[in-house]
């Protein structure tokens, strides 16, 4: 290998923005192109509004994206959530795609070959499938058996056309189990993000963290975060508890807190003002 050769394969990814400040932040600075995410929380805490936004994001930058819709009706991405207005217009000029198909018989194949030609005619960069229950249950019976291998083929092409791809997955918000997807397919996956209602002080709360991205360093903090007529907002690190995963959430003493912070090597000098 020459050093030219040598030179591109250092190259870092370029890094993707999903549209949420705070997350991107996360996420190391965005999450790197042509990798797949999987998205998983339970029912309402946030996963289409943040798919959306990761559509949107890309479609602001010169990005295309195709949202393929196994659950909702398309119009509900234009009557929901914040931005709706804005998410329309991409859509009538021709920036987003969106693939709705609620056959029962469909192959893996067919579905494939949908989404590759949509993604063909618009150009896109970004995919998101909403939700992988959806999608299974969109296959013929045959094809839902060896559901796993089926979705690793397609991750597998639609990633090596250089496609970022982000897909949802419904849980159950267990105080029990921490799990990331119900068909044991988050290893076929390069980064998860989870989302999760805790209790907090007597109200629930949505929080969301990054699970892994592969090959890259990550925040691994809880955070909070709304849903505004602006968007996602990603609050602090809730660093301040222990124990906010197990549904029993303890406000962490300050002098441990502050024990906990990382502290400055022997011999190291503070920055300057």
């Amino acid at each position: 290998m020459n050093k030219s050769e040598r030179d591109i394969k250092r190259q870092p990814r370029e890094r993707l923005s999903v549209g949420v400040k705070g997350l991107d932040e996360m996420l190391g600075g965005g999450i790197p192109a042509g990798y797949s995410v999987l998205l998983a929380g339970p029912s309402g805490s946030g996963k289409s509004v943040l798919a959306t936004e990761f559509i949107r994001a890309g479609a602001s930058r010169g990005e295309p994206g195709i949202i393929a819709v196994f659950e909702k009706r398309p119009v509900e991405y234009s009557q929901e959530g914040p931005g709706g207005d804005r998410f329309d217009r991409l859509v009538h000029e021709g920036k987003v795609g969106i693939i709705h198909t609620r056959p029962l018989d469909l192959s893996i194949d067919e579905m494939l070959n949908e989404i590759v030609e949509a993604i063909q005619r618009l150009q896109a960069r970004r995919l998101v499938i909403d939700s992988l229950s959806g999608f299974e249950l969109a296959l013929a019976p045959t094809f839902r058996e060896d559901f796993r291998e089926s979705l690793y083929r397609m991750v597998a092409v639609l990633t090596g056309m250089g496609i970022t791809m982000m897909m949802t997955a419904e849980l159950e918000d267990s105080y029990v189990d921490l799990r990331f997807s119900p068909h044991g397919t988050a290893f076929l996956t390069d980064a998860i993000i989870m989302q999760r209602y805790i209790e907090l002080k007597g109200q629930l709360q949505r929080v969301m963290a990054v699970v892994k991205v592969r090959g890259s360093v990550h925040s691994k903090d809880l955070r909070a975060f709304e849903i505004t007529e602006q968007g996602i907002v990603v609050g602090e690190s809730l660093g301040g508890y222990e124990g906010l995963l197990t549904g029993s959430p303890v406000l962490i003493p300050r002098a441990e807190a502050i024990d906990q912070k990382p502290r400055r090597r022997r011999g190291s000098r503070p920055t300057g003002r």
